[in-house]
């Protein structure tokens, strides 16, 4: 089951997003529960509690501000997927630093929901992708999504996550392919990295959110920018 909360300080138009919202996860014969707030304190309160797979947020409210509810998520290592249903086009590239999955104009509801609920349902089942690694210290199992990157290390991969590192045998040649279908991108002979937690990609190196900085050989810019902005791009919505 998924679970979706609503903010918006307007209930009228928050009443009509989350009946969209039910209608599109009924065509894909999802289970849901569906949560409408029109006050952000009271939302972010309930999040720290449970928080939902899929978050809409407005951005301009009263009291607290979508942009400010965002911070405050994203600070506390909530672990959500922000959409951002706004008519403000001015802050698209202010939000990125929040990682929200995409924006969605008000006005252009009816074509671009729909579609960015489907994918996100579809990012959704490709986040629960688990990998079995076989550690000197035995079998541990990892999220892809929660691996920054993977080392090479002589005979040996270093895999850094969220929660800390492990080790295993084997070559990166033998993952790149394999890992690229879940956002990985070999930026170097010694690193594979997870394009969501790329901040900045330089010209022989590439700054992580975390503020690690690893290494991007000549051969290999060219396909991690193109990678980093399809990500990028995934954000924002389309123009026309």
């Amino acid at each position: 089951m998924y679970h979706i909360f609503i903010c918006d300080d307007e209930e009228k138009f928050a009443k009509i997003l989350g009946k969209r919202v039910e209608e599109c996860l009924k065509e894909l014969g999802q289970s849901y529960e569906i949560r409408i707030f029109c006050n952000g304190i009271e939302m972010f309160q309930a999040m720290q509690e449970k928080a939902p797979e899929i978050l809409l947020l407005d951005i301009d409210m009263p009291e607290i501000s979508g942009m400010e509810l965002a911070e405050q998520i994203f600070s506390s290592n909530i672990n959500t997927n922000v959409i951002f249903v706004t008519n403000r086009d001015d802050l698209v590239f202010q939000a990125i630093h929040y990682q929200p999955f995409r924006f969605i104009r008000k006005e252009k509801l009816d074509q671009e929901l729909d579609e960015a609920i489907c994918h996100l349902i579809n990012k959704l089942e490709k986040d629960e992708k688990m990998w079995e690694v076989q550690t000197k210290n035995g079998t541990e199992i990892l999220a892809l999504k929660n691996i920054l990157y993977i080392e090479s290390c002589k005979h040996y991969l270093r895999i850094k996550h969220i929660n800390g590192e492990c080790e295993m045998r084997g070559k990166i040649s033998n993952l790149e392919k394999w890992m690229s279908n879940y956002g990985f991108v070999q930026t170097h002979r010694s690193y594979l990295v997870n394009v969501r937690y790329m901040k900045m990609v330089r010209a022989n190196e590439v700054e992580l959110d975390n503020g690690e900085i690893l290494s991007v050989s000549r051969d290999k810019a060219q396909e991690v920018k193109k990678k980093q902005m399809i990500y990028l791009r995934s954000f924002a919505y389309a123009n026309s």
